[in-house]
């Protein structure tokens, strides 16, 4: 017996319910970023970059360290001397798993502990209020590179207090203690206050970078505990 037309259309109509008619499917998970350094570097690479041959600094670490008293535990560990009056010491990683060449919003969370005193004199700069904390995210590696004599990062990334296309300024070491007090060691966490725009490359990569920036023409060191960065795609208008 021949099916009836309105069977038909039934059935079609149920298939097209199941498999959603072909519609677009729920988009995966966008890829989150999160490093407690508790154990290791978890890949992280350092760099260090803003400084001419006969300034470049001599002492530069990255390394897992245990916290000073009265903290514990242990956190990834960097520092060095800033001869240059302008030394952005950075460490970097690349994440995958993004829709190739697309926009995405990044908001940073950085948690430090730092021993350095508010409202401290140094020479340059306070050692506190002028060591900046920066993070940043571009679709190609950030790398220090030569150019017109000085060695930079080859992104927009800004300098000291002011950010760039490719980075925030989140703070800086300077903790609780007031009056350049006593120096002793607390954490401090250090947020954006609006996200990032930031593209993915070619390959659904993108690298992520942060650092301290230092206007202080002495040694700043500090431990970073953890970064976390809450990644969305942008709506395209």
């Amino acid at each position: 017996m021949a099916t009836q037309p309105h069977l038909i259309l039934g059935m079609l109509t149920t298939a097209c319910l199941l498999a959603a008619c072909g519609g677009d499917d729920p988009a995966p998970p966008v890829p989150q970023i999160a490093t407690v350094f508790s154990t290791s570097a978890d890949g992280w690479q350092g760099a260090y970059a803003d400084y001419h041959a006969e300034t470049e600094p001599r002492d530069v670490v990255w390394e897992p360290r245990a916290l000073p008293a009265p903290l514990s535990g242990q956190a990834y560990y960097t520092g060095g001397t800033n001869r240059s009056d302008d030394l952005f010491i950075y460490n970097k990683k690349k994440f995958s798993g993004y829709a190739p060449a697309r926009q995405y919003k990044l908001s940073f969370e950085i948690e430090i502990a730092t021993n350095q005193s508010s409202g401290c004199v140094g020479v340059g700069g306070a050692p506190g209020e002028s060591v900046y904390v920066v993070a940043g995210a571009a679709p190609t590696e950030p790398k220090t590179v030569l150019t017109g004599g000085e060695y930079v990062v080859n992104l927009e990334r800004g300098n000291q207090a002011t950010p760039g296309a490719a980075s925030q300024v989140l703070g800086n070491v300077a903790n609780a203690v007031k009056d350049c007090g006593p120096q002793q060691y607390q954490t401090k966490t250090l947020k954006s206050t609006a996200p990032l725009t930031a593209a993915s490359n070619a390959n659904g990569e993108i690298w992520v970078f942060f650092g301290i920036d230092s206007g202080f023409e002495a040694k700043s060191a500090v431990f970073y505990k953890s970064i976390k960065v809450a990644v969305e795609a942008a709506h395209l208008d």
